[in-house]
C-alpha cells in the first residue's frame, strides 16, 4: 500500500473537486463514472459509497477477485491526480457505513454499501511538467 501525498489529499477530500472512478468490465471493456462520495479517511485508503452503482459495483468484484486496480482521477482548476487502488472490502454495516450514509442523508441519498479501496499509486496529471510523474 501507499500514501497519497497531503496535497492530493487537499484535492480528494474536497467536495468543490472533481472525482472519477474507472473500472473494467469482464470484458476488459472501460467503465468511468463521476463520483460525489468518494472519500479518503486515511491517506492509505480511498471509500466510495455505493448508491447507484450497478455496474461499478460488479466490475470493481471482478477486479478484487483478479487483485485488478481501479483507476481514480481528481482535480481542481489546474491540479490534478490520478490515484490507483485495489479493490478491498464492500461494507454494509459499521463506522464507514453509517458516516458515508450521514453525509449523503443531507444530499437526500443513502448508500447500500461502501467500497474500500487500498491505495497503491499516485499520479501526477496537473498540467505542468511533472505530468506523468509518478510522486508514490
Amino acid at each position: 500500500m501507499a500514501a497519497i501525498p497531503e496535497q492530493v489529499l487537499k484535492v480528494l477530500n474536497d467536495d468543490a473537486s472533481m472525482r472519477v472512478l474507472a473500472t473494467k468490465s469482464e470484458k476488459g471493456d472501460v467503465h468511468v463514472i463521476q463520483v460525489g462520495s468518494l472519500k479518503a479517511p486515511a491517506p492509505d485508503t480511498i471509500i466510495v459509497g455505493a448508491i447507484l452503482m450497478k455496474r461499478t459495483g460488479k466490475n470493481l468484484e471482478n477486479m478484487k477477485a483478479k487483485g485488478e486496480m481501479a483507476s481514480i482521477l481528481t482535480g481542481t482548476k489546474m491540479e490534478s491526480y490520478e490515484i490507483r487502488a485495489k479493490p478491498k472490502d464492500f461494507v454494509t454495516s459499521g463506522p464507514i457505513f453509517d458516516q458515508m450514509n450521514a453525509a449523503l442523508e443531507k444530499m437526500g441519498l443513502k448508500a447500500s454499501g461502501v467500497w474500500v479501496l487500498a491505495v497503491e499509486e499516485v499520479w501526477n496529471q496537473s498540467a505542468g511538467y511533472n505530468a506523468g510523474t509518478k510522486m508514490v
